[in-house]
């Protein structure tokens, strides 16, 4: 019987990366999106080192793939800069993860933190 997860999926599930949310601190932004009520939600946090992301944080409530997706996000976005927030699309996750249809919706969830952590960091500007 084939697995409902890729191996992607069922690393980072088991070994999730940047868990957690990085302190509060001038150089630190954070963000969130969507909401344990309707089973998923995702919160950001990113430390700023001049133009790019030095450090992202998070913590998400949901399935597996979401756990999956916003732990994969963690090491994508480090050294990104806010262009490369405005561009990020939940798509590059669903094809990296292999994340089934059914469950891209959460993906789309994973996007709005990720423009919300964008508009936190030009607020901060």
């Amino acid at each position: 019987m084939e697995s409902a997860y890729s191996a992607q999926v069922i690393d980072h599930f088991d070994s999730p990366r940047n868990a957690g949310r990085l302190a509060t601190a001038p150089d630190v932004v954070a963000a969130e999106a969507g909401s344990r009520s309707q089973g998923t939600q995702f919160h950001l946090s990113a430390r700023i080192a001049g133009n790019a992301l030095s450090a992202v944080h998070f913590e998400a409530y949901g399935c597996p793939h979401c756990i999956a997706a916003a732990s994969w996000l963690t090491e994508q976005l480090r050294d990104a800069t806010i262009d490369c927030l405005d561009r990020w699309s939940w798509r590059e996750a669903a094809e990296a993860l292999a994340v089934p249809a059914e469950k891209r919706g959460h993906l789309l969830i994973l996007e709005d933190a990720v423009r919300r952590l964008a508009e936190a960091w030009r607020r901060r500007e």
